[in-house]
């Protein structure tokens, strides 16, 4: 009768088993007595011998060094005690947009409101604040107060930090996030790089839009002086007399406001496509002893166009039912952007000293042409609203930072800067077309402006 296998009778088969692998495995170098008579093969013969002992391993480091690698990690989102997002200027190329604002928006926590403000967790511009190499920026816009940063091309940024929690190293004076702008720093070698790109979309490139003259220079985004205050206009304001008064000539103010230049909407069927040019370049040489002076420049041009064809309605009841105002109109906004920034830097040693000047100018020239009705003026009339404007934003930032260690102990380091935003639009024309549809009415057939005098037709100068 079988017994079955006992604990210690399973040991002894497992170890059978294994055993043979493992002797195979560490066999020893044959000795002189081992190399005369070969010994007998098999897995059997070698589990049947006596094993060998294990020949302890004299480990000496005979005086050499132990050298001991560690790896610090530079992520600063992840070992900052705040909460913070980099942009690196790889992960800004990345992105492929042309502003750092169109950039940002690829930030988890970020939106970008009107084009250009950029809000921090949902937050309005009273709780956001930007700068610029650590420097609080001034606002162009009058009624805003953040920074919008599409003004801000992506060539001229090396890197973007957007803090969402407060820290003792910036302005206290936010309460959603801070985002700091780091333009970039002085070259290492000399390099000059050169691009230029075209693009287009389906439905504005060579398309129907609209446009007006201004002036021979609004290519560049400057204006010739077109738009200059005119002559009678600037008489008149420096009298400080009163229209009401009757001793102003305003035939003469009327008449160099409104001219062919900014007043009269052009067609145009084949807008142009969109382009831009970018150089950017810069080198560095040594000055006396151990002092090292760089110099680093970059400008840029955009010209992009852009057509939208809205639906502009308002109801004249509060459910909704009836329209008071209803218009087709088609927006034509040709932005042109114009920027550069020089910047000179000396490193001698620990010692740093860094100029940096930028100057950035976003201009957008617009035109509108609508056509609609109006329930208040006339439920069978048509009304053709047309609108030129002008739009310049402007920013000039200048800004000298030094670092210097006195001692192993002692660091001295120092920031001033200068900054200077502005918007301008000097000339906003709007202009209200009338066509009655009657057939009683001579001109009911074509649109007329009366400028007011019979109720038909309106403009206004801004």
């Amino acid at each position: 009768m079988l017994k079955p296998l006992g604990a210690v009778s399973l040991l002894l088969l497992t170890s059978a088993l294994v055993a043979p692998s493992l002797a195979f495995a560490q066999s020893a170098e044959p000795s002189v007595a081992d190399s005369a008579e070969p010994a007998p093969e098999g897995p059997a013969s070698v589990a049947a011998d006596q094993p060998e002992e294990e020949e302890e391993v004299d480990v000496s480091f005979g005086g050499e060094e132990i050298v001991v690698r560690g790896y610090l990690d530079r992520n600063i989102s992840k070992n900052a005690a705040q909460v913070v997002s980099v942009l690196s200027s790889a992960d800004i190329e990345r992105t492929g947009e042309g502003d750092i604002a169109g950039a940002l928006s690829r930030v988890t926590g970020l939106s970008v409101v009107g084009g250009g403000f950029v809000y921090v967790r949902g937050l309005g511009d009273r709780y956001s604040l930007a700068l610029l190499n650590g420097s609080p920026l001034p606002s162009p816009e009058p009624l805003k107060r953040v920074v919008p940063l599409d003004l801000f091309p992506t060539s001229v940024i090396a890197s973007s930090l957007v803090q969402k929690t407060y820290s003792a190293n910036f302005p206290g004076e936010f309460g959603g996030g801070v985002i700091n702008l780091t333009t970039k720093a002085i070259p290492r070698e000399t390099f000059l790089s050169i691009s230029a790109d075209a693009s287009g979309n389906s439905e504005t490139s060579n398309q129907l839009g609209y446009t007006y003259y201004g002036s021979s220079m609004d290519w560049s985004g400057f204006d010739n002086g077109n738009r200059n205050l005119a002559p009678a206009l600037a008489g008149y304001l420096a009298s400080g007399q009163r229209i009401s008064a009757g001793g102003v000539d305003t035939k003469v103010i009327a008449g160099q406001l409104v001219t062919g230049r900014n007043a009269v909407v052009q067609r145009d069927n084949n807008l142009p496509a969109n382009g831009s040019a970018n150089i950017t370049g810069g080198t560095n040489f040594e000055i006396g002893g151990d002092a090292t002076m760089g110099i680093l420049f970059n400008a840029g041009y955009s010209n992009k166009w852009r057509t939208r064809d809205t639906l502009q309605q308002t109801a004249s009841t509060r459910d909704l039912s009836q329209k008071e105002t209803d218009f087709q109109k088609v927006i034509t906004d040709n932005r042109l952007v114009v920027n550069g920034l020089v910047g000179f830097g000396i490193e001698a040693g620990e010692h740093k000293v860094r100029w940096t000047n930028l100057f950035i100018r976003d201009t957008l020239k617009q035109a509108r042409l609508g056509i609609g009705t109006r329930q208040a003026t006339s439920p069978t009339a048509t009304l053709l609203q047309q609108d030129t404007a002008w739009y310049e934003r402007q920013l000039i930032n200048s800004q000298l930072v030094g670092e210097f260690k006195l001692s192993s102990d002692v660091n001295f380091s120092f920031r001033a800067g200068y900054a200077n935003s502005k918007r301008e639009a000097p000339d906003e024309l709007s202009f209200e077309y009338y066509r009655s549809n009657q057939a009683s009415d001579p001109f009911g057939a074509v649109f007329i402006n009366r400028l007011n005098n019979g109720q038909r037709g309106s403009a206004e100068v801004s």
